[in-house]
């Protein structure tokens, strides 16, 4: 390409390839480090093996506190060295530190029970050692990135089938297996890509958002058609500028927002997804916000909640005033049709659950929360702009998924069990492929 200055090595990609070209004429994220030398032997496949594996187990799995993040606690000084050559790995480190301190004041002046203070202080700490922990594993040879990630997945599938042995869920697919599948299945048409399997990942993709859409998971559905929708655009190559390949992304994804409710609309409300699915359909899709949304009204009356004490949190049960509990509950009323009682206790009954991560953590620990939980999203949407703006499918498509998948789970999701793993491990990929830019510009991960 007629920008190409230098060739430096990196992380090994999917294809194998381990040189990427430098290129002039992007945004720099200060100089890289010089990257770690591989070691030889078989001991540093097989701990990234055990700390991939070993999140099956916890000791405590409510906080989502594996075992997998012991061993990373054990080369503790090894991980933090290797993640602290990185500038963006530095301030995430910064931020998510901050965060757990905020989270520790918070529940001192708060007095909340020491089980409550357990479960508050695992979320930044999850984030933090995973993300650590990733960074070493990933900056190792091909064989050693190759078990972290087999493993990784292993251990995730594996926590959710003994979770969901001692606690049964009424939907095992959309409260355990369905997003962890999904990983999965993007992680194989990542590997699939980087050998120019194409079909093959094109099939697996469409696969997996079929299944999420007839067992009724319609987040995770959207979530991976967003995925795919990216990456069959992403790859398209030309002898135009790197911006203009955003352009097909952005109206690619504007179409996708028109066609993929109208179509789900006609198939759920003429029953063929189920009785359920068609009684939701017809109940949301006169909702603001609509199906797609979720018909979470709960999300734009948030702002309440929170303006009440929007700089200091008020610990992991958030008492609410009860003039704030009646302007909460009555924008609810007001946005949802199927607005009942019940609602009431759910939100309120112990303590506070909003459906939000960002809105609850924010009313737990108080605005010192928002840097340490939204750079690495941040990180991962820029990843995502890069391997777009480089034509780079398998990248597309692995920071397309982490990126809806987060941004998801952000604003419409309670805390998930395990999403500190998810969004450790995420900003760990994301700051590794965007630090491989020079002073100059971005490596092509092309």
């Amino acid at each position: 390409m007629h920008d190409v200055v230098h060739v430096k090595p990196v992380c090994p990609s999917p294809g194998g390839t381990t040189v990427r070209a430098v290129r002039r004429g992007m945004p720099s994220f200060g100089k890289g480090p010089v990257p770690v030398p591989p070691q030889s032997g078989v001991a540093p496949s097989l701990v990234a093996a055990a700390m991939g594996l070993c999140n099956a187990w916890g000791p405590y799995e409510q906080t989502g506190v594996t075992v997998g993040h012991v061993i990373v606690l054990a080369i503790a000084p090894v991980c933090l060295t290797v993640a602290w050559r990185w500038r963006m790995a530095r301030w995430n480190v910064i931020l998510v530190c901050f965060w757990l301190l905020a989270s520790a004041f918070t529940e001192i002046m708060a007095d909340d029970s020491v089980h409550d203070a357990i479960l508050a202080l695992s979320r930044p700490f999850s984030v933090l050692v995973s993300f650590c922990g990733a960074m070493w594993a990933l900056q190792r040879t091909r064989s050693v990135v190759r078990a972290y990630g087999v493993t990784f997945v292993a251990g995730l599938i594996l926590n959710v089938y003994i979770f969901l042995r001692s606690n049964p869920s009424v939907d095992s697919w959309k409260y355990g297996y369905g997003p962890v599948v999904s990983l999965a299945v993007v992680l194989l048409a990542f590997v699939l890509l980087g050998r120019q399997k194409r079909s093959a990942a094109v099939l697996l993709v469409i696969s997996m958002a079929l299944v999420n859409l007839f067992q009724g998971f319609r987040s995770e559905f959207l979530i991976v058609c967003v995925a795919g929708a990216v990456t069959l655009l992403a790859g398209r190559r030309g002898p135009r500028s790197d911006w203009k390949r955003v352009v097909p992304v952005v109206v690619g994804l504007i179409s996708l927002a028109v066609v993929v409710p109208n179509a789900y609309g006609y198939l759920a409300s003429s029953g063929r997804l189920g009785i359920e699915q068609q009684y939701r359909w017809e109940r949301q899709s006169r909702v603001d916000g609509g199906v797609l949304v979720g018909a979470r009204p709960e999300i734009a009356a948030s702002y309440v909640i929170v303006k009440e004490s929007p700089i200091v949190g008020r610990g992991f049960t958030p008492e609410v005033s009860y003039r704030t509990r009646s302007e909460f509950l009555g924008k609810l009323q007001a946005g949802d049709v199927d607005f009942n009682e019940r609602r009431e206790n759910y939100y309120f009954g112990r303590g506070l659950y909003l459906h939000s991560v960002l809105f609850q953590l924010w009313t737990e620990t108080g605005m010192a929360v928002i840097p340490g939980i939204l750079l690495p999203v941040l990180f991962v949407l820029l990843a995502l702009v890069a391997a777009v703006r480089e034509g780079s499918r398998p990248y597309a498509l692995l920071f397309a998924f982490l990126c809806s998948q987060l941004a998801w789970d952000l604003l419409f999701s309670p805390w998930p069990r395990l999403e500190g793993l998810y969004l450790g491990t995420a900003a760990a990929a994301a700051v590794l492929y965007l630090g491989s830019w020079s002073r100059s510009g971005p490596a092509s991960a092309a």
